[in-house]
């Protein structure tokens, strides 16, 4: 019986870590070019992962990861995705507005708010 109780125990804990280091990385598939804080990025899959702290995300182009974004975040409510990008939409322009991982949340990249004549778009990741 002690044997099968540490076993339990053990099992737990290793399952709990796997849900924390899920919820910690995403793989993101954005099919435009996008611009961020004045920055322009190219469409493709972008590995999003937080630190060790949960302070700060992290948005890499998987092609090539010298294209990377980075930035501090906040507690969030939880969403049924991984992760989740949300993107001003003005015309053919798209701008980051937000990375989402988890419970944890950028604030409004976009340096014009809302979307202006435009339309926010989300894409979920896995």
């Amino acid at each position: 019986m002690r044997l099968t109780f540490k076993a339990l125990i053990f099992s737990s804990a290793a399952l709990c870590a796997t849900a924390s280091f899920a919820s910690s990385a995403a793989r993101v598939n954005v099919p435009f070019n996008f611009t961020a804080k004045g920055l322009s990025y190219p469409a493709g899959t972008y590995d999003v992962s937080m630190d060790t702290q949960s302070s700060f995300v992290t948005m890499a182009n998987k092609a090539d990861p010298r294209n990377q974004i980075t930035w501090i975040v906040s507690p969030a409510g939880t969403v049924k995705s991984p992760a989740v990008i949300r993107f001003n939409v003005v015309g053919s322009d798209y701008a980051l507005r937000s990375i989402q991982l988890g419970d944890k949340v950028t604030p409004n990249l976009d340096p014009h708010g809302k979307p202006r004549l435009g339309a926010t778009i989300s894409i979920s990741g896995q």
